[in-house]
């Protein structure tokens, strides 16, 4: 392929390669050049186009993706149709995806044009998440190097799935008498609430006292009953092999796989067999909801991946889970089995003075059968933040009465005409410590709704270190609202003056941004004019 600067008409049946805003027309890189687009750039006299000209033996890059993505095995699987090069795919099931490493790095050896990447060795998927994305880089790449990826394919599965499957599941867990039984109840809400994610349920629990013989009593009891996996929560941690759990598993006639685990938090779990039913130890922090390598043992049970040393030393690789949760549950799943430590609050900005819409409020202007700031009201209310409130400042008083039957706190500042900071302001200082979290919501953006400030809130509590993470929505680059800040950007906020808002603190703190990329444009699309509301409403009218 080269890069060439074209005259329109020796242009024909090349690849436009950078984007061209011409007036009333957009025409994007990656764009066949048509007779039509031809006469295009003819008419407002561009003289030089800029293309992606094939060489011999070049195919275009979506022939090209289409082509490897057919030899790769669908099973379980599904693949999106191929555009400007990539072919995604994505999960037909609850699944654990596995592969192996040198396969992937064959594959993106082959030539710098075709690029495979995947999730992470055993990651556990919800259905519909993405597995893995195929892009041919340049907009054309060679046939031979497709033709060698499929060789590649012929020989060896690239990836596979391997669904989860329902299990009969046990509890034993050991007590002292002088420790709390709320711990108990707590590790066996947690325990369920694991395996519930795992579309499993827990068939039986017992509490018994921390007594070596009660426990073999208990296990040769369970073990008997056909179960497939028994899991036991000790009243004190295994210290080693001579510990009560793994006796007991011993005395049973059964076998101790592995004591140890290479996973931290999750180092001392136990596994081993009596039977057919695998027996656990759980570790003391299997009785927390984060993540440890207690899930990742019981992910690989409900897959029926047979559990040997080998497979669980190689957990080692991406296993330090202290500071950096790698392999996590789902996002679809994770949101079930953990809780908020703290809380969200939600805050629209509905103070300024609409200087552009000329004499109107744009915030009482109907949207559909109310104003505009009742609807977005309405919608916060919708979500799943714990409180919502509204800084009022022009027309207060008229605001404030369209929504007064709503569950929202009202935040009077008599400092508006200083600007946006001082809204901020305002609402920082209505914050306890209950909150860990604040989501920032303009209140001119008529088409958000509740579902994308649920997915803006899933996507910043599972975010890692969210207290320092700024999150972001953003439609095909463009950054957008509403914004959730985590609590080490208050003071931040607080601090700034003027009529400017949070956004210029973006550049401050680079590594902090964390950007959810959504799929329409309501985040980026306010209501500043008359004609922005006109344009609103007949978006709104084609169905959009």
């Amino acid at each position: 392929m080269k890069i060439l600067g074209l005259d329109p008409q020796e242009s024909l049946g090349s690849v436009i390669a950078q984007t061209y805003n011409l007036p009333g027309k957009t025409i994007s890189k990656g764009t066949f050049v048509t007779s039509e687009i031809v006469d295009y750039f003819k008419e407002f006299d561009v003289q030089t186009i800029l293309c992606a000209v094939p060489a011999n033996g070049d195919i275009h890059e979506d022939e090209a993706a289409e082509a490897i993505s057919n030899a790769i095995d669908k099973n379980q699987i599904y693949v999106e149709k191929a555009s400007t090069g990539r072919v995604n795919f994505k999960s037909q099931s609850l699944c654990l995806v596995r592969y192996e490493r040198a396969l992937i790095r064959e594959v993106n050896l082959v030539d710098e044009s075709i690029a495979f990447s995947i999730v992470e060795h055993n990651q556990l998927l919800a259905k519909n998440d993405l597995i893995a994305t195929l892009k041919i880089i340049p907009f054309f790449t060679q046939k031979k190097y497709v033709d060698q990826v499929i060789s590649i394919l012929a020989k060896n599965e690239l990836f596979n799935t391997h669904s989860l499957n329902r299990k009969k599941v046990s509890l034993i867990q050991t007590s002292f008498e002088w420790q709390k039984k709320s711990m108990f109840k707590a590790t066996s809400n947690v325990t369920r609430n694991r395996l519930e994610a795992l579309d499993c349920s827990l068939n039986e629990e017992k509490l018994i006292c921390h007594d070596y013989k009660a426990l073999c009593s208990e296990i040769r009891s369970s073990t008997g009953s056909g179960i497939d996996i028994l899991l036991i929560s000790g009243a004190s941690a295994i210290t080693d092999r001579s510990d009560y759990i793994p006796k007991a598993i011993l005395s049973e006639g059964g076998e101790i796989i592995q004591y140890g685990l290479a996973v931290d938090p999750g180092n001392l779990l136990l596994i081993g067999k009596v039977g057919n039913t695998t027996v656990i130890g759980m570790p003391g922090c299997a009785r927390s909801p984060k993540l440890n390598g207690f899930d990742w043992v019981l992910q690989l049970l409900m897959a029926d991946i047979p559990i040997s040393r080998e497979e669980l030393a190689e957990m080692g690789a991406g296993g330090l889970l202290m500071e950096i949760a790698s392999r996590p549950l789902p996002r679809a799943l994770a949101k079930s089995v953990s809780k908020r430590e703290k809380k969200v609050m939600g805050v629209i900005l509905a103070a300024g003075n609409s200087t552009r819409m000329g004499k109107d409020n744009k915030l009482l202007r109907n949207i559909g059968d109310a104003p505009l700031i009742r609807n977005t009201a309405i919608e916060m209310l919708k979500s799943d933040l714990d409180s919502c409130s509204i800084v009022l400042g022009y027309q207060s008083d008229k605001v404030a009465d369209v929504i007064k039957d709503l569950n929202v706190n009202l935040i009077l500042n008599p400092l508006w005409k200083e600007g946006q900071a001082s809204s901020l302001r305002a609402a920082i200082n209505t914050l306890d410590s209950t909150y860990s979290d604040l989501l920032i919501m303009l209140g001119d953006l008529p088409g958000i709704k509740s579902i994308h400030i649920n997915s803006i809130i899933e996507e910043h509590l599972l975010t890692d270190n969210r207290k320092s993470k700024i999150t972001i929505p953003s439609f095909k680059g463009q950054k957008g609202n509403p914004v959730i800040w985590g609590r080490s950007f208050f003071d931040d906020l607080s601090n700034l003056e003027g009529d400017v808002g949070g956004r210029t603190l973006f550049s401050e703190h680079p590594a902090a941004i964390n950007i959810l990329e959504m799929e329409d444009p309501w985040v980026v699309k306010d209501t500043d004019t008359p004609e922005d509301f006109e344009n609103f409403f007949k978006y709104k009218k084609q169905g959009n």
